[in-house]
C-alpha cells in the first residue's frame, strides 16, 4: 500500500499538468481537447 500511495499524484498535481497541456494546444477545455481528438481521427 505504501508504494502505491507514493503513485497517486495530489489533485492539485494532476490539475496543473492538465492546465499546462491544455495552454500547450491552445484550448480551454477537455471538452475541447475531446472534439479535437475526434476530428484528427484518434479514436
Amino acid at each position: 500500500m505504501v508504494i502505491v500511495a507514493r503513485w497517486v499524484r495530489p489533485e492539485v498535481v494532476r490539475k496543473a499538468h492538465v492546465s499546462r497541456s491544455l495552454a500547450k494546444l491552445g484550448l480551454v477545455n477537455r471538452v475541447q481537447v475531446a472534439i479535437m481528438v475526434h476530428e484528427a481521427g484518434l479514436l
